[in-house]
C-alpha cells in the first residue's frame, strides 16, 4: 500500500541511494516522502528490503564520489616513482626514536585503535616468523617519511619497543611471554624483533602530488580507513592544515552550521577548504573533479602570505555570520514547504558562500531586509528537478548550474524593489 502510494518517490530516492553507494539520509527521506507517523516503519522497511543504508547524520552525503579508476587527471606514468625496499624493524625503530616517521595530530589518533591483545599477537607474529603485510611510505622528505599504510603496526613496535606502555598479554602460542614488556625480555628475542625484515614500498618525490592522493586511497587499509580531507591534511601539511583549523573552530561557523558538522574525521575542515577553493580559486579551471580542487586549495593556502590568510578568514566569518542571519537553522540546507529541517548539503554551503562572498555591503543588507522573500524563493527552486540535480552532482556543469540558478534567484529578490 506505502509502495503505491508514494511510488515515483520511493523509487527515485532508492535510485538516489544507489548511486552513493546504498546509502541515503533519513533526513532527504522525510523531506521527500510527506508520510505520516504511522506510515514512517513501512517507508524504511522499503529501503531496508533493498539493502540500502539509512543515514541518521545532519550532513547530506556525497553523491558523487571522485572514481579513482575513472576520474584521475591524466599524468605522465614516467613519473610515477615507487620502490620496493627491505628495512629491518630496527630501521624503523631508529626513524621513531630519531624523530623521522610522520605521526602528526591526525594519524596520531588512529595509532591506537588495537587493544593490547592485538598488539601483542603482532609482536607473537614476529618471535613466530610470520611475514608482515608490506608497509607504505611517502618518502618525498627523506628526513620524515609520512605513514600511508601500516599506521596500527608501526604504532604497535613504537608503544612495545620504544615507549615500552605495554607488556604482553593475550599470547596465543608463547604464553609463558604473558606479562613481559621489551626491556624483560631475553636478548634473543629483543634481537629476532629489531632483525625481522619488512617489505617496504616508498613513494619517491617525484610522483605527482594528484597521483599520491590516489595512493593514499586506494593502498589505506588500516583499522580506520581515512576520510579524503585527513589525507589532505598529511599530504598537505603547513600552513593550510594550521589554517583549516583555525577556520573550522570559528564561533561564527560553528553557529552557521548550527553545530551540526562532526570534527572527528575533519569534515567541519573539509567544508571550510571548501569555501577557500571557492571564493578563492578560478572556476573555469575546475576539471569536474572535487578532489583535485580541493587539493589545489590546499596548495594554494600553503603559499599564502599572513595578510591574505587574514582577509580569507575576515571574509568568511562575516559570509557565515550572514548566511546565519538570513536563514537561521536553515542555514545551507534545502528548503521544504513544511519547514522540515534536511541535512546541511555541501554544495549549497560552498554556492551560498561564494554568492555572499562576492556581494557588496548594500546588497547584503538588502538580501537581509528580504530574507522571508528569498527564503519562499528559494523554497521553490528547492523543489525544481533541474536544481536538485545540480546540487547532486560534482561536474563542471553542475557546479556552474547551482551557482547561477541561485545567483539569479538573488538577483531577482534584489531587484524587486523596496518592498517585501
Amino acid at each position: 500500500m506505502i509502495n503505491e502510494k508514494y511510488k515515483k518517490d520511493l523509487e527515485s530516492l532508492e535510485a538516489i541511494a544507489i548511486e552513493q553507494h546504498y546509502k541515503i539520509n533519513l533526513s532527504i527521506i522525510l523531506i521527500t516522502i510527506k508520510c505520516t507517523a504511522e506510515e514512517l516503519p513501512e517507508v524504511i522497511d522499503y529501503f531496508s528490503k533493498k539493502g540500502i543504508e539509512i543515514l541518521n547524520e545532519d550532513v547530506e552525503p556525497d553523491c558523487e564520489e571522485e572514481e579513482i579508476d575513472t576520474k584521475v587527471v591524466p599524468f605522465d606514468p614516467s613519473k610515477i616513482d615507487i620502490k620496493m625496499d627491505k628495512i629491518t624493524i630496527d630501521s624503523i625503530i631508529k626513524r621513531i626514536k630519531n624523530k623521522e616517521l610522520e605521526f602528526d595530530s591526525s594519524f596520531q589518533r588512529k595509532s591506537g585503535l588495537w587493544t593490547k591483545k592485538q598488539k601483542s599477537q603482532l609482536i607473537e607474529s614476529i618471535f613466530l616468523k610470520i611475514p608482515l603485510p608490506a608497509f607504505y611510505f611517502d618518502a618525498t622528505n627523506d628526513d620524515k617519511w609520512q605513514i600511508i599504510d601500516g599506521l596500527q603496526r608501526i604504532g604497535t613496535i613504537k608503544e612495545y619497543v620504544v615507549e615500552q606502555k605495554f607488556s604482553l598479554t593475550g599470547m596465543e602460542f608463547l604464553k609463558d611471554l604473558d606479562g613481559l614488556k621489551f626491556d624483560e625480555l631475553p636478548r634473543s628475542l629483543q634481537r629476532r624483533i629489531e632483525e625481522t625484515n619488512l617489505n617496504a614500498y616508498l613513494v619517491n618525490p617525484s610522483t605527482p602530488k594528484n597521483v599520491k592522493f590516489n595512493i593514499f586511497k586506494r593502498i589505506n587499509t588500516g583499522g580506520l580507513v581515512l576520510a579524503p580531507q585527513e589525507i589532505r591534511n598529511a599530504l598537505y601539511q603547513g600552513t593550510s592544515t594550521k589554517f583549516l583549523l583555525q577556520m573550522s573552530n570559528t564561533r561564527e561557523f560553528i553557529e552557521a552550521t548550527d553545530y551540526s558538522i562532526k570534527k572527528d574525521r575533519m569534515l567541519d575542515r573539509e567544508f571550510c577548504l571548501r569555501f577557500v577553493c571557492f571564493t578563492q580559486l578560478n572556476l573555469d579551471n575546475y576539471n569536474g573533479i572535487m578532489e583535485d580542487f580541493l587539493n589545489q586549495g590546499m596548495e594554494y593556502l600553503n603559499g599564502a602570505t599572513e595578510e591574505k590568510l587574514y582577509q580569507i578568514q575576515d571574509k568568511f566569518k562575516k559570509t557565515m555570520k550572514i548566511c546565519k542571519q538570513i536563514f537561521g537553522k536553515f542555514a545551507f540546507r534545502r528548503l521544504n514547504t513544511e519547514e522540515r529541517r534536511g541535512p546541511v548539503n555541501k554544495a549549497l554551503f560552498e554556492t551560498w558562500s561564494i554568492i555572499i562572498y562576492k556581494m557588496n555591503d548594500s546588497d547584503v543588507q538588502k538580501l537581509i531586509d528580504k530574507r522571508k522573500e528569498l527564503c519562499g524563493e528559494f523554497t521553490v527552486l528547492c523543489g525544481d528537478y533541474s536544481f536538485q540535480n545540480a546540487i547532486r552532482a560534482t561536474d563542471k556543469t553542475s557546479v556552474k548550474t547551482r551557482i547561477s540558478k541561485i545567483g539569479k534567484l538573488v538577483e531577482k529578490i534584489l531587484d524587486t524593489g523596496d518592498e517585501v
